[in-house]
């Protein structure tokens, strides 16, 4: 086949790196041009259309992969494209492409002229052509390097890409609504609550996630962990000091946060131990934890964990004992000293200053080792010192930031009404908090609850 054969059947490659408003105008406007070309030449057009994908990421193409796959089975004679660079930004699919054209004698047409892959000069063309867009695109990664990181050193946002949630366009200014629920639900993860409840409650109350669906855990997690919410810069992984967009909630609450989600313990997973108020939480006389199981009625127990004979005890009763004890506990005049922490906390505001000065001198040693001033031994025992003492005033900050788990509940004008108002992971929360349950033998014959069958070490004072 030839560029004049009048039957040939053409692929028109459309593809536009990005399509930041969804329009597809450009694809539109490839379009418009390819298919005239078609028809000048009498070709048949079939169209492969890759919108807001890159050629220089080395992702998948869909379209430009089915493309490929028709032509190798003879379904496709020529190729149309606006410009070369629409067909490649990479030497490598460059030189793949070059060889399939070659074994099917493949025509290629581009609004802007021929480019014969037949051809010795054909092909020197093109590959001066990938050539150049090669280096558009490192010298276009270079800029966009440099404007991050001087964004991240004025203290700005980072630009373009999705809107941050909790953020409007632009990320300066806050979206109070979705703000303040995620205000809540760092305040329920610090007083227990898990991943799952608070995506639950996000959901329930309309709040969705960027790309406008349902929250799930992971989502909550990601979330809760972003820098930006605190507004600290953050650039290829280091952070950059104080942003100049308002915070949603304190740095020292953000470092609480992470610090609670990267504990090794935490699970997001469904559980017994998160079904059931104290399965995994209370143990057995013998001191294996207890698990739920279910009598041949469909009654639900605690057992041992370790021995199935060993112990069974009803669950119900069980519950609505311990449930009452942290509810009269809390209920007490002197429930409030259970909120008192011994000696002053850290003043935040002074950690916040010595942690900005720490990252300013890594920084700062990185530039002295380049400039020769120093050695790479001095450059790695004064980055040592700084990063040890900067990890240390990162988890003062955490433990300042950790709200009791008791807090609301000590605070409440009716105990009760608020402890049934909790979710099942903060009741656990509470209970772990106060106490320490162990189930002891109801006793041979016995037939009604025994509350001296349940052993309470108070974790605070009684």
């Amino acid at each position: 086949m030839g560029l004049d054969d009048p039957y040939l059947r053409a692929a028109v490659y459309l593809r536009q790196s990005l399509d930041r408003d969804g329009t597809g105008l450009a694809i539109a406007r490839q379009r418009e041009d390819c298919l005239k070309l078609c028809a000048d030449r009498g070709w048949e057009p079939g169209e492969y259309v890759d919108n807001d994908t890159s050629a220089s990421s080395g992702k998948a193409r869909p379209a430009y992969t089915r493309m490929l796959a028709d032509v190798e089975a003879g379904r496709v004679g020529a190729v149309v494209a606006w410009d070369l660079d629409r067909l490649h930004r990479r030497p490598v699919e460059l030189e793949h492409f070059i060889d399939l054209a070659d074994r099917h004698r493949l025509a290629l047409a581009t609004v802007g002229g021929n480019a014969d892959l037949s051809t010795d000069n054909g092909r020197l063309f093109a590959r001066i052509k990938g050539a150049v867009a090669r280096g558009e695109i490192e010298r276009k990664s270079a800029r966009q390097k440099r404007a991050n990181l001087q964004r991240a050193e004025l203290g700005k946002p980072p630009a373009g890409g999705r809107r941050a949630v909790g953020y409007e366009p632009g990320g300066m200014e806050l979206r109070e609504f979705e703000a303040a629920l995620i205000r809540d639900g760092y305040r329920h993860l610090l007083a227990g609550a898990s991943l799952r409840g608070i995506a639950a409650q996000w959901n329930a109350a309309g709040f969705t996630t960027a790309v406008g669906g349902a929250w799930r855990p992971d989502g909550v997690r990601y979330t809760l962990r972003n820098p930006r919410n605190a507004a600290i810069v953050v650039h290829c992984g280091q952070e950059y000091g104080a942003g100049a967009w308002p915070a949603i909630v304190p740095e020292h609450t953000y470092r609480a946060a992470v610090a609670l989600l990267d504990e090794p313990s935490r699970r997001t997973t469904p559980t017994t131990a998160r079904r059931y108020l104290l399965a995994g939480l209370a143990r057995c006389h013998c001191g294996a934890v207890v698990i739920t199981g279910r009598t041949q009625h469909g009654q639900r127990t605690y057992r041992c964990g370790r021995s199935r004979g060993h112990l069974s005890r009803g669950a119900v009763p069980i519950d609505e004992l311990v449930a009452a004890l942290v509810v009269a506990r809390l209920s007490r005049p002197d429930a409030a000293e259970l909120l008192t922490v011994p000696g002053e906390g850290p003043d935040v505001g002074v950690l916040r200053e010595e942690a900005s000065a720490l990252r300013a001198r890594l920084g700062e040693l990185s530039d002295l080792f380049a400039d020769g001033a120093i050695t790479a031994a001095q450059l790695a025992r004064g980055t040592e010192r700084a990063r040890t003492r900067l990890d240390a005033i990162e988890r003062q900050m955490a433990d300042a930031g950790r709200i009791p788990v008791l807090g609301e509940l000590v605070t409440a004008d009716d105990v009760r009404a608020t402890w049934d108002a909790l979710d099942l992971d903060r009741r656990r929360a509470a209970i772990d908090t106060l106490m320490a349950v162990s189930l002891l033998p109801p006793g041979r014959g016995a037939r009604r609850f025994d509350p001296e069958t349940v052993r309470i070490n108070w974790r605070t004072p009684e």
